[in-house]
C-alpha cells in the first residue's frame, strides 16, 4: 500500500478556479472535522491495540519518562485535493514499544493498518460523525527519538474531509440541479449495482456510504454530424469505493459490462419517452486512486437536429445537361 497523488492533468481550468474561490470557505469545516477526528481516532487506537489504553498522547507525551508502551499522535499536513474530494487530514501515529522491542511495534502497526484501512471509524457520544482513514505509508517506519533516545514505529493515514453534506445526488430544496445526463447516469447505476450501494454526483459527501459510486462530469464538446445535426458527447468519471479493493474491481467489471449491454440510456425516469444518451466508449483502469482519479471513464453521446433558422439554405440549383 502507498500513497496515491491525484493525476495534474485531471484538473481543468475550471476546477481549479473553483478550487481557489472555495478552499477559504471549506477551511473552517475541514477543522471542525479535524476536532470530532481527534478523540475518534483515539478510541479506535485503543480497541486495536488495548495495550495503549490510557495511553495515547497529542504530539507529545507528557513528559520524557512516560511509562511505555505508549502512542503519539499528531495531525499533520491538511492539504486541499480536488473540487470533488475536498480536504485531505494526514493523521501521524508513532508507536513506542519499550523493553517490547520494535518486533512488538510492528506487530501493532500491522494490527492497526489492518483495522484502520478502508475502515469506519466512528464518533464517540453525541458525535455521529463516520471517517474512512486510508493508509498512506511513511518514508521512515522507524526512527530513533533524537531528545529521549526511544526508537519508534511511524504510521500515516490519510481522511478525506469533503466540504459537502449529505447526498449530492439528491440536491436540497434551492440548490442547483445536477446535470440531466449525470441524474440519468446515477439512477442507472444505482440500478445495475443494487440496493447495497449508494450512488452520488459531483462531490463525496461528508459521510459516503460503505459501498458508494460518484459520477462527475470531467467534460463536455461538439460535433459536427451534418448541416441540420450535431453530436453533443460528454465524459465522465466514475468513482468506486468499497471496503476491499475486490469488491471495487468486481463492481468496476459489472458496469462497463452493463454499458456495453445497454448502449442507450432512457433521460427519463419514465422510459417510452424517447429521449435516450448512448454510451460511445467505457473503460475501467483499476490501478488508479478511486477517492482521487475514479477508476472508470465514460462518454456519452446524443445528437441533435439544430433549429431550423440555422439550417444551411439553398444558394442555387444547377440542372446538368443530361437531365434537361
Amino acid at each position: 500500500m502507498h500513497e496515491y497523488e491525484a493525476a495534474p492533468d485531471e484538473s481543468t481550468k475550471v476546477e481549479k478556479s473553483l478550487a481557489k474561490q472555495s478552499q477559504h470557505a471549506g477551511a473552517g469545516c475541514a477543522k471542525a472535522a479535524c476536532r470530532r477526528m481527534r478523540q475518534a481516532f483515539k478510541q479506535k487506537l485503543i480497541d486495536i491495540v488495548p495495550a495503549l489504553q490510557g495511553r495515547v498522547y497529542d504530539v507529545q507525551p507528557p513528559s520524557q519518562t512516560a511509562e511505555e508502551p505508549y502512542a503519539v499522535m499528531a495531525l499533520g499536513e491538511e492539504i486541499w485535493k480536488s473540487s470533488w474530494a475536498g480536504y485531505r487530514q494526514v493523521v501521524r501515529i508513532k508507536l513506542y514499544a519499550g523493553q517490547a522491542g520494535l518486533a512488538q511495534a510492528d506487530v501493532w502497526a500491522n494490527a492497526l493498518i489492518a483495522g484502520l484501512h478502508r475502515q469506519s471509524v466512528t464518533g464517540q457520544g453525541e458525535d455521529t460523525s463516520i471517517f474512512t482513514p486510508h493508509y498512506l505509508g511513511a518514508r521512515d517506519a522507524e526512527k530513533l527519538d533524537t531528545v529521549t533516545g526511544k526508537a519508534y514505529r511511524t504510521l500515516r493515514f490519510g481522511v478525506y474531509v469533503p466540504e459537502t453534506e449529505g447526498n449530492s445526488a439528491v440536491p436540497a430544496s434551492g440548490a442547483a440541479q445536477p446535470d440531466e445526463w449525470l441524474a440519468a447516469l446515477t439512477r442507472w447505476t444505482q440500478k445495475q449495482l443494487g440496493e447495497t450501494w449508494t450512488v452520488y454526483a459531483d462531490t463525496w459527501p461528508a459521510q459516503p456510504g460503505r459501498h458508494a459510486v460518484l459520477w462527475r462530469l470531467s467534460a463536455c464538446e461538439t460535433r459536427m454530424a451534418g448541416a441540420s445535426m450535431y453530436e453533443l458527447r460528454k465524459r465522465f468519471i466514475g468513482h468506486i469505493m468499497a471496503p476491499d479493493s475486490a469488491e471495487e474491481n468486481c463492481a468496476a467489471s459489472a458496469l462497463v459490462e452493463g454499458f456495453a449491454a445497454q448502449i442507450q440510456l432512457p433521460l427519463d425516469q419514465a422510459q417510452g419517452q424517447g429521449r435516450y444518451i448512448t454510451t460511445a466508449e467505457a473503460s475501467a483502469d483499476l490501478q488508479v486512486d478511486a477517492m482521487l482519479d475514479g477508476q472508470l471513464q465514460l462518454t456519452l453521446v446524443q445528437r441533435r437536429m439544430r433549429p431550423a433558422e440555422d439550417a444551411a439554405l439553398i444558394r442555387r440549383v444547377e440542372i446538368h445537361p443530361i437531365l434537361k
